[in-house]
C-alpha cells in the first residue's frame, strides 16, 4: 500500500523538470509573437510608406506639371522671415505658380504661389504622431501658399482678357519674375508629408529637387524611413524613388 501511494503521485524532480519544459515552451511562444507583432508592424509600415510615396508623387506631380513658373531653390530664395527659413541643400525648396480656375466656369481667378520646403521635423508642432526618434531621423516636406491678403507677394489676380503673362495685378509681377525673388512672407504652412529620409542622407548623395531648364523638368527624388519593429525601414530600401515631371506650362528658356 505504501509503495503504490508513493508511485501514484509525483517527485519534486518531476515537477521541477516538467515546470521548466513549460518555461521554456512559453519562451518559445513569447518569442514567436514578438517576432509576429514585429513582422506585423514592419509590414504596415511598408503599406503606409508605399501611400505615402504615392500620394506625395502624385501631388508634386500634378502641382509641377501644372505649374506657369518653376524653381528649384538651395539658396537665394527664404520662407517668410526668422532664422532657419532659407533654402538651402538641406532644406531644398520647390517653388511653382499655379492658376486657380473658378468651379462654375472653368476661367483662371488667380494665380497662387505654392513654396514647398523640407523641414526638420522638429520644426513641426501640430499635425504630427509623437515619435522620439523621428524628431532626429527624419524631415517632413511642408506646403506654403500665398494669400489674398497679408502675404508678400499676395495672389496674382488677372485682368479682363489678361493672360498670366500679361497680368498687371498685385503679385503678379513677382511670380512672374519667380527666378529672382529673394523671398516670401507670411505665407501659411501645411504639413504634406512626414517620415522622409533627410534631404543630405538619400542614397547616393541625390538631391530632392532638381530642375533642368533645356527640358523644363523636374526631377522629384524622396525615400520614406520610419523605425518599425525594432529596426529602421526605408523605402524604397536601397535609393530614393525618383520621378520626373515636364513643367509643360512654363516658359522655355533659352
Amino acid at each position: 500500500m505504501r509503495r503504490a501511494a508513493r508511485e501514484s503521485g509525483l517527485t519534486l524532480i518531476e515537477i521541477l523538470l516538467a515546470l521548466g519544459i513549460m518555461g521554456v515552451v512559453m519562451v518559445l511562444i513569447t518569442n514567436w509573437q514578438t517576432g509576429t507583432l514585429n513582422l506585423t508592424t514592419r509590414t504596415n509600415a511598408t503599406a503606409r510608406g508605399l501611400t505615402e510615396l504615392n500620394d506625395l508623387t502624385g501631388y508634386l506631380g500634378d502641382r509641377v506639371r501644372a505649374a506657369q513658373r518653376v524653381r528649384v531653390a538651395t539658396s537665394g530664395f527664404s520662407v517668410n522671415s526668422g532664422s532657419g527659413n532659407a533654402c538651402s541643400a538641406l532644406s531644398p525648396c520647390l517653388a511653382v505658380v499655379l492658376p486657380e480656375t473658378s468651379p462654375t466656369t472653368g476661367a483662371v481667378t488667380k494665380y497662387v504661389l505654392f513654396v514647398y520646403r523640407m523641414e526638420p521635423r522638429s520644426a513641426v508642432t501640430a499635425d504630427k504622431t509623437p515619435d522620439d526618434w523621428a524628431e532626429t531621423n527624419v524631415q517632413v516636406l511642408r506646403e506654403y501658399r500665398s494669400g489674398d491678403s497679408g502675404t508678400t507677394p499676395v495672389n496674382c489676380v488677372p485682368g479682363a482678357g489678361q493672360t498670366f503673362e500679361t497680368a498687371t495685378g498685385a503679385g503678379c509681377a513677382a511670380m512672374q519674375g519667380l527666378a529672382g525673388l529673394a523671398s516670401v512672407g507670411g505665407f501659411n504652412p501645411y504639413l504634406v508629408a512626414d517620415y522622409l529620409t533627410p534631404s543630405d542622407k538619400l542614397p547616393g548623395s541625390a538631391a530632392p529637387f532638381e530642375w533642368s531648364a533645356a527640358t523644363r523638368s523636374v526631377t522629384l527624388r524622396v525615400q520614406f524611413r520610419q523605425q518599425a519593429g525594432g529596426r529602421v525601414t526605408t523605402l524604397p530600401p536601397t535609393q530614393a524613388y525618383a520621378l520626373n515631371v515636364q513643367a509643360r506650362n512654363a516658359p522655355v528658356v533659352p
